[in-house]
Protein backbone atom coordinates (compact mmCIF):
# COMPACT_ATOMS: atom_id res chain seq x y z
CA UNK A 1 0.00 0.00 0.00
CA UNK A 2 1.38 3.43 -0.81
CA UNK A 3 1.76 5.89 1.81
CA UNK A 4 0.94 9.13 0.73
CA UNK A 5 0.80 12.22 2.94
CA UNK A 6 2.78 14.95 5.14
CA UNK A 7 5.97 13.87 5.64
CA UNK A 8 7.29 16.22 8.71
CA UNK A 9 10.57 15.47 10.81
CA UNK A 10 10.17 16.72 14.85
CA UNK A 11 13.26 17.97 16.96
CA UNK A 12 13.29 20.22 19.79
CA UNK A 13 9.99 21.79 19.51
CA UNK A 14 10.17 22.44 15.98
CA UNK A 15 8.67 20.65 12.80
CA UNK A 16 10.33 20.32 9.51
CA UNK A 17 7.96 19.56 6.52
CA UNK A 18 9.93 17.58 3.78
CA UNK A 19 8.97 19.17 1.42
CA UNK A 20 10.07 22.73 -1.02
CA UNK A 21 12.87 24.31 1.14
CA UNK A 22 11.79 22.52 3.81
CA UNK A 23 10.05 24.99 5.97
CA UNK A 24 10.10 24.43 9.91
CA UNK A 25 6.91 25.67 12.07
CA UNK A 26 6.88 25.36 15.82
CA UNK A 27 4.97 22.64 17.58
CA UNK A 28 1.22 23.34 17.50
CA UNK A 29 1.33 26.13 14.88
CA UNK A 30 0.92 23.47 11.97
CA UNK A 31 -2.25 22.65 13.58
CA UNK A 32 -3.66 26.56 14.56
CA UNK A 33 -2.96 27.47 10.46
CA UNK A 34 -4.65 23.77 9.71
CA UNK A 35 -7.41 23.83 11.28
CA UNK A 36 -8.61 27.79 11.56
CA UNK A 37 -9.80 29.93 8.63
CA UNK A 38 -11.13 28.53 5.64
CA UNK A 39 -8.84 26.27 4.15
CA UNK A 40 -10.09 22.62 4.80
CA UNK A 41 -13.75 23.83 3.94
CA UNK A 42 -12.28 25.48 0.68
CA UNK A 43 -10.51 21.88 -0.14
CA UNK A 44 -13.40 20.11 1.07
CA UNK A 45 -15.02 21.82 -1.59
CA UNK A 46 -13.03 21.77 -4.22
CA UNK A 47 -12.83 17.96 -3.34
CA UNK A 48 -16.61 17.64 -3.80
CA UNK A 49 -17.58 19.66 -6.99
CA UNK A 50 -14.26 17.42 -8.58
CA UNK A 51 -15.87 14.08 -7.62
CA UNK A 52 -19.43 15.42 -8.69
CA UNK A 53 -17.33 16.56 -12.09
CA UNK A 54 -15.09 13.37 -12.50
CA UNK A 55 -15.87 12.47 -15.98
CA UNK A 56 -15.27 8.50 -15.85
CA UNK A 57 -17.57 8.40 -12.43
CA UNK A 58 -20.09 6.17 -14.19
CA UNK A 59 -17.19 3.49 -14.90
CA UNK A 60 -17.65 0.60 -13.54
CA UNK A 61 -14.70 0.06 -10.54
CA UNK A 62 -11.74 -1.66 -11.45
CA UNK A 63 -8.27 -1.05 -9.93
CA UNK A 64 -6.96 0.55 -13.07
CA UNK A 65 -9.98 3.66 -12.61
CA UNK A 66 -8.77 3.53 -9.37
CA UNK A 67 -5.16 4.71 -10.37
CA UNK A 68 -6.51 6.93 -12.81
CA UNK A 69 -8.73 8.49 -10.13
CA UNK A 70 -6.33 8.92 -7.60
CA UNK A 71 -4.35 10.78 -9.90
CA UNK A 72 -7.01 12.99 -10.55
CA UNK A 73 -7.78 13.41 -6.85
CA UNK A 74 -3.78 14.45 -6.85
CA UNK A 75 -4.17 17.18 -9.20
CA UNK A 76 -7.31 18.81 -8.09
CA UNK A 77 -6.02 19.95 -4.87
CA UNK A 78 -2.98 21.82 -6.42
CA UNK A 79 -4.92 24.56 -6.47
CA UNK A 80 -4.98 24.94 -2.70
CA UNK A 81 -1.84 27.55 -1.42
CA UNK A 82 -0.87 26.45 1.84
CA UNK A 83 1.46 23.46 1.14
CA UNK A 84 0.82 21.25 4.32
CA UNK A 85 -2.70 21.67 4.28
CA UNK A 86 -2.76 20.41 0.82
CA UNK A 87 -0.57 17.68 1.14
CA UNK A 88 -2.55 16.50 4.41
CA UNK A 89 -5.79 16.37 2.72
CA UNK A 90 -4.27 14.83 -0.37
CA UNK A 91 -2.70 11.92 1.73
CA UNK A 92 -6.30 11.76 3.70
CA UNK A 93 -8.48 10.98 0.70
CA UNK A 94 -5.48 9.06 -1.18
CA UNK A 95 -5.61 7.02 2.22
CA UNK A 96 -9.20 6.44 2.44
CA UNK A 97 -9.31 4.97 -1.55
CA UNK A 98 -6.12 2.66 -0.89
CA UNK A 99 -7.62 0.71 2.70
CA UNK A 100 -10.90 0.22 0.62
CA UNK A 101 -9.63 -0.95 -2.66
CA UNK A 102 -7.45 -3.60 -0.48
CA UNK A 103 -11.12 -5.07 0.93
CA UNK A 104 -11.98 -8.41 0.03
CA UNK A 105 -16.11 -9.03 -1.30
CA UNK A 106 -17.75 -9.85 2.12
CA UNK A 107 -15.76 -6.81 4.13
CA UNK A 108 -16.73 -4.55 1.55
CA UNK A 109 -20.41 -5.63 1.65
CA UNK A 110 -20.47 -5.35 5.62
CA UNK A 111 -18.66 -1.78 5.41
CA UNK A 112 -21.05 -0.21 3.07
CA UNK A 113 -24.09 -1.57 5.18
CA UNK A 114 -22.35 0.49 8.03
CA UNK A 115 -21.34 3.53 5.71
CA UNK A 116 -24.82 3.75 4.21
CA UNK A 117 -26.56 3.69 7.76
CA UNK A 118 -24.20 6.34 8.85
CA UNK A 119 -24.53 8.25 5.81
CA UNK A 120 -28.93 7.91 6.89
CA UNK A 121 -28.12 9.35 10.14
CA UNK A 122 -26.22 12.11 9.04
CA UNK A 123 -27.13 14.52 6.40
CA UNK A 124 -24.08 16.00 5.65
CA UNK A 125 -22.64 12.73 4.09
CA UNK A 126 -23.60 11.50 0.65
CA UNK A 127 -25.57 7.88 0.13
CA UNK A 128 -24.74 7.58 -3.18
CA UNK A 129 -21.90 5.27 -2.50
CA UNK A 130 -20.94 2.02 -3.03
CA UNK A 131 -18.50 -0.30 -5.40
CA UNK A 132 -19.92 -0.46 -8.31
CA UNK A 133 -18.71 2.68 -9.66
CA UNK A 134 -16.00 4.51 -9.65
CA UNK A 135 -18.31 7.81 -8.65
CA UNK A 136 -19.99 5.92 -5.41
CA UNK A 137 -16.28 4.57 -4.69
CA UNK A 138 -15.20 7.89 -4.70
CA UNK A 139 -18.11 9.51 -2.35
CA UNK A 140 -17.36 6.77 -0.30
CA UNK A 141 -14.27 8.14 0.17
CA UNK A 142 -15.21 11.50 0.45
CA UNK A 143 -17.52 10.65 3.63
CA UNK A 144 -14.72 9.34 5.16
CA UNK A 145 -12.64 12.12 4.38
CA UNK A 146 -15.12 14.44 5.69
CA UNK A 147 -15.61 12.04 8.82
CA UNK A 148 -11.45 12.14 9.55
CA UNK A 149 -11.72 16.28 9.13
CA UNK A 150 -14.44 17.22 11.45
CA UNK A 151 -12.88 14.40 13.95
CA UNK A 152 -9.21 16.34 13.89
CA UNK A 153 -10.86 19.89 14.09
CA UNK A 154 -13.45 18.96 16.96
CA UNK A 155 -9.85 17.28 18.51
CA UNK A 156 -8.17 20.64 17.76
CA UNK A 157 -10.63 23.08 19.39
CA UNK A 158 -11.74 20.91 22.29
CA UNK A 159 -7.55 20.04 23.56
CA UNK A 160 -7.07 23.92 22.64
CA UNK A 161 -9.73 25.64 24.74
CA UNK A 162 -9.39 23.03 27.72
CA UNK A 163 -5.44 23.50 27.57
CA UNK A 164 -5.33 27.43 26.71
CA UNK A 165 -8.20 27.51 30.10
CA UNK A 166 -10.87 28.90 28.19
CA UNK A 167 -13.11 26.30 27.64
CA UNK A 168 -16.97 27.09 27.66
CA UNK A 169 -19.60 24.45 28.23
CA UNK A 170 -19.89 22.86 24.86
CA UNK A 171 -16.19 22.78 24.31
CA UNK A 172 -15.83 21.26 27.78
CA UNK A 173 -18.05 18.36 26.68
CA UNK A 174 -16.68 17.83 23.42
CA UNK A 175 -13.39 17.37 24.98
CA UNK A 176 -15.15 14.91 27.81
CA UNK A 177 -16.18 13.31 25.02
CA UNK A 178 -13.20 12.95 22.69
CA UNK A 179 -11.01 11.86 26.06
CA UNK A 180 -13.56 9.36 26.91
CA UNK A 181 -13.01 7.66 23.57
CA UNK A 182 -9.26 7.99 23.65
CA UNK A 183 -9.16 5.58 27.16
CA UNK A 184 -10.53 3.07 24.83
CA UNK A 185 -6.60 2.33 23.52
CA UNK A 186 -8.05 3.00 20.23
CA UNK A 187 -6.18 2.45 17.12
CA UNK A 188 -4.90 5.95 15.41
CA UNK A 189 -4.52 5.32 11.44
CA UNK A 190 -3.05 7.75 9.26
CA UNK A 191 0.95 8.07 10.90
CA UNK A 192 3.37 6.11 9.71
CA UNK A 193 6.84 6.50 11.22
CA UNK A 194 10.04 5.99 9.63
CA UNK A 195 13.15 5.48 11.36
CA UNK A 196 16.93 6.34 10.00
CA UNK A 197 20.36 6.15 11.83
CA UNK A 198 22.65 9.45 11.05
CA UNK A 199 26.75 7.55 11.59
CA UNK A 200 28.07 11.00 12.02
CA UNK A 201 25.86 12.20 15.10
CA UNK A 202 25.40 8.42 15.84
CA UNK A 203 21.58 8.98 16.60
CA UNK A 204 18.27 8.10 15.58
CA UNK A 205 16.23 10.21 13.53
CA UNK A 206 12.35 9.91 12.90
CA UNK A 207 10.24 10.42 10.20
CA UNK A 208 6.81 10.97 9.94
CA UNK A 209 4.08 10.55 7.14
CA UNK A 210 0.61 11.75 8.24
CA UNK A 211 -2.23 11.13 6.29
CA UNK A 212 -5.12 11.87 8.61
CA UNK A 213 -6.62 14.94 10.05
CA UNK A 214 -7.28 13.10 13.64
CA UNK A 215 -3.54 11.39 13.51
CA UNK A 216 -2.20 15.22 12.70
CA UNK A 217 -4.19 16.49 16.47
CA UNK A 218 -2.98 13.74 18.01
CA UNK A 219 0.64 13.84 16.95
CA UNK A 220 0.92 17.53 17.43
CA UNK A 221 -0.48 17.42 21.03
CA UNK A 222 1.52 14.61 22.03
CA UNK A 223 4.38 16.47 21.18
CA UNK A 224 3.57 19.70 22.86
CA UNK A 225 3.22 18.28 25.95
CA UNK A 226 7.43 18.49 26.16
CA UNK A 227 7.65 21.67 24.64
CA UNK A 228 7.83 25.56 26.29
CA UNK A 229 4.98 26.35 24.18
CA UNK A 230 1.50 26.57 25.58
CA UNK A 231 -1.79 26.90 23.61
CA UNK A 232 -3.33 30.26 23.77
CA UNK A 233 -6.91 31.39 22.69
CA UNK A 234 -6.30 35.32 21.06
CA UNK A 235 -8.05 37.69 23.48
CA UNK A 236 -9.10 40.07 20.56
CA UNK A 237 -13.36 39.57 20.56
CA UNK A 238 -13.78 39.63 16.78
CA UNK A 239 -11.39 36.86 16.96
CA UNK A 240 -10.38 34.31 19.59
CA UNK A 241 -8.40 32.13 17.74
CA UNK A 242 -6.08 29.46 18.99
CA UNK A 243 -2.42 30.01 19.10
CA UNK A 244 1.01 29.34 20.69
CA UNK A 245 2.94 30.77 22.57
CA UNK A 246 6.12 30.61 24.87
CA UNK A 247 5.28 33.44 27.42
CA UNK A 248 2.04 32.97 29.85
CA UNK A 249 1.00 36.47 29.40
CA UNK A 250 0.70 36.08 25.27
CA UNK A 251 -2.35 37.41 24.70
CA UNK A 252 -3.10 38.02 20.58
CA UNK A 253 -2.46 35.81 17.81
CA UNK A 254 -0.36 36.37 14.75
CA UNK A 255 -3.32 36.01 12.26
CA UNK A 256 -4.93 38.66 10.23
CA UNK A 257 -6.90 40.51 12.90
CA UNK A 258 -10.38 40.55 11.72
CA UNK A 259 -10.97 44.45 11.94
CA UNK A 260 -7.85 45.38 10.25
CA UNK A 261 -6.69 42.45 7.85
CA UNK A 262 -3.85 43.92 6.30
CA UNK A 263 -2.28 43.58 10.28
CA UNK A 264 -1.96 40.52 12.37
CA UNK A 265 -3.87 40.40 16.00
CA UNK A 266 -0.87 40.94 18.19
CA UNK A 267 -0.31 44.12 16.28
CA UNK A 268 -3.39 45.96 15.59
CA UNK A 269 -5.15 44.88 19.05
CA UNK A 270 -2.95 46.36 21.44
CA UNK A 271 -2.71 49.53 20.14
CA UNK A 272 -6.85 49.39 19.90
CA UNK A 273 -7.08 48.81 23.26
CA UNK A 274 -4.13 51.63 24.07
CA UNK A 275 -6.68 54.34 21.74
CA UNK A 276 -9.95 53.19 23.47
CA UNK A 277 -8.47 53.95 27.17
CA UNK A 278 -7.12 57.20 25.91
CA UNK A 279 -11.13 57.93 24.11
CA UNK A 280 -12.10 56.25 27.50
CA UNK A 281 -10.19 58.45 29.81
CA UNK A 282 -10.55 61.95 27.75
CA UNK A 283 -14.49 61.24 28.25
CA UNK A 284 -14.21 60.85 31.92
CA UNK A 285 -12.04 63.86 31.97
CA UNK A 286 -15.48 65.71 30.23
CA UNK A 287 -17.88 64.24 32.64
CA UNK A 288 -15.55 64.59 35.92
CA UNK A 289 -15.43 68.92 34.28
CA UNK A 290 -18.93 68.85 34.27
CA UNK A 291 -19.31 67.61 37.85
CA UNK A 292 -16.86 69.54 39.42
CA UNK A 293 -18.55 73.05 37.19
CA UNK A 294 -22.23 72.25 39.02
CA UNK A 295 -20.56 71.36 42.51
CA UNK A 296 -18.93 74.95 41.77
CA UNK A 297 -22.03 76.33 40.84
CA UNK A 298 -23.92 75.03 43.92
CA UNK A 299 -21.95 76.82 46.72
CA UNK A 300 -21.78 80.21 44.56
CA UNK A 301 -25.63 79.88 44.14
CA UNK A 302 -26.81 77.75 47.48
CA UNK A 303 -30.57 79.07 46.57
CA UNK A 304 -30.39 77.14 43.70
CA UNK A 305 -28.83 73.69 45.36
CA UNK A 306 -32.40 71.91 44.96
CA UNK A 307 -32.11 72.20 40.84
CA UNK A 308 -28.10 71.58 40.56
CA UNK A 309 -28.39 68.87 42.55
CA UNK A 310 -31.11 67.36 39.74
CA UNK A 311 -28.10 68.09 37.02
CA UNK A 312 -25.92 66.34 39.31
CA UNK A 313 -28.15 63.09 39.66
CA UNK A 314 -28.99 63.24 35.94
CA UNK A 315 -25.34 63.11 35.16
CA UNK A 316 -24.70 60.26 37.66
CA UNK A 317 -27.71 58.18 36.40
CA UNK A 318 -26.94 58.41 32.63
CA UNK A 319 -23.32 59.43 32.21
CA UNK A 320 -22.13 55.84 31.89
CA UNK A 321 -24.54 54.73 29.46
CA UNK A 322 -23.82 57.66 27.03
CA UNK A 323 -20.47 57.21 27.15
CA UNK A 324 -20.38 53.18 26.20
CA UNK A 325 -23.10 55.09 23.36
CA UNK A 326 -20.11 56.91 22.31
CA UNK A 327 -17.70 54.26 22.76
CA UNK A 328 -19.83 51.83 20.67
CA UNK A 329 -20.05 54.86 17.66
CA UNK A 330 -23.96 55.63 18.48
CA UNK A 331 -22.75 58.98 19.82
CA UNK A 332 -20.55 61.58 18.57
CA UNK A 333 -17.99 62.83 21.18
CA UNK A 334 -19.64 66.67 20.08
CA UNK A 335 -22.56 64.99 21.00
CA UNK A 336 -21.75 63.59 24.29
CA UNK A 337 -20.40 67.09 25.22
CA UNK A 338 -23.06 68.83 24.39
CA UNK A 339 -25.07 66.80 26.47
CA UNK A 340 -23.02 67.51 29.42
CA UNK A 341 -23.09 71.30 28.76
CA UNK A 342 -26.88 71.35 28.59
CA UNK A 343 -26.66 70.39 32.59
CA UNK A 344 -26.39 74.03 33.68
Amino acid sequence: MRVNGLELIYKNGINTVLAKNNTCYPVGDLLCQIFQGDVLYSIKDILWNCINAYPMRDCELTQDEIEEAERYVLTTLLYENFYPARILAQGCFIRCMEEYRALDSRTAETLLLQEMQRAYDDYMLSSEIGFDTIGEFLRLCYNNYLIDMFNGKGLFIAMSAVLSGTANEDEQEMYDGIFEMLQEDIEVSGIVMQTFYDKSTCTFEHRYTISSFFAMAVYEFSHMTESALKIRRCQNPECGKFFTAKRASAKYCGFPCPQSPSKTCSTYYPQFVHREKERLNELDRLIKNAQCRLYNARRRYPMQAYDIDKQLSDIKIFATCKKEQVLNGIMTKNEFTRWLDSHK
